[in-house]
């Protein structure tokens, strides 16, 4: 649990980075739109320009490194601890299965939808590497079919998250009851209320919403990683000698 945390905790700070980098983005991307005037030919050459693409490309760079170290920390930390734990006790056995199968099932899904997304943009990469330009009505009907398709598979990816995260939100109460430790209840309260702002964060003017979800969540990783030094540190201590008369 201890280094998962410290692999979130990394993770979050780059995704706090690319949710500051996100709303430059956005504001590019709505710009080359409003520009477009929903006419194909005009959307392929704003999405061209490097003013649009720079601050994307920024951005879908610093989610990928904060991708790769919430993957780490998930599947290679997090997922086989909590499955530990439901063999030391069975009060674990059931958050275990909800943390495997459910950020096993959202890992799947969003790489699905990355891919459609990566299809989508696909003729316009390569009409940028040779310097030509894509057929503006296919690329624009493929666009925006392809973002529907993608948005679905996201939606049923955010589900399977959900399922996953209740596990982890359970076995953090669980070891807080197992342990003492009070940080582990604190850390599950946290990372509720940073998931509960994320949702919030897609509705439209809530960017600063957005930026609290991450800080609650990075804080929420903190008291993890604390509250999880801490029971380490109380199990390796030895037990008293029993006293005179008592076997041991």
């Amino acid at each position: 649990m201890r280094k998962a945390a410290t692999l979130n905790i990394a993770s979050q700070l780059v995704s706090l980075a690319a949710v500051v980098f996100l709303f430059i983005a956005l504001f590019s991307f709505v710009a080359a739109l409003i520009a477009a005037s929903a006419r194909p030919a005009r959307l392929v050459d704003e999405l061209m320009r490097p003013g649009v693409l720079a601050p994307l490309a920024t951005v879908l760079a610093l989610f990928l490194i904060a991708a790769i170290l919430g993957l780490l920390a998930t599947f290679a930390l997090l997922v086989p601890g909590v499955g530990k734990l439901a063999k030391w006790s069975g009060a674990f056995e059931t958050p275990a299965k909800l943390v495997k199968w459910g950020y096993w099932s959202a890992f799947i899904l969003g790489a699905l939808a990355l891919l459609v997304v990566v299809a989508c943009f696909a003729p316009l990469i390569q009409a940028i590497l040779q310097q030509t330009r894509p057929e503006p009505r296919a690329f624009a009907l493929q666009l925006v079919t392809g973002l529907f398709a993608a948005l679905a598979l996201g939606v049923l990816a955010g589900i399977a998250n959900l399922i996953g995260f209740a596990g982890l939100v359970i076995a953090l109460f669980e070891l807080s009851s197992q342990t003492k430790v009070e940080g582990f209840k604190v850390s599950a309260i946290l990372l509720i209320v940073g998931f509960a702002l994320n949702f919030a964060g897609v509705l439209p003017g809530t960017f600063w919403v957005s930026l609290l979800a991450v800080v609650a969540t990075l804080i929420g990783w903190i008291f993890a990683r604390d509250a999880a030094g801490k029971a380490l540190a109380a199990a390796s201590i030895p037990l008293p000698p029993p006293p005179p008369g008592v076997p041991a």
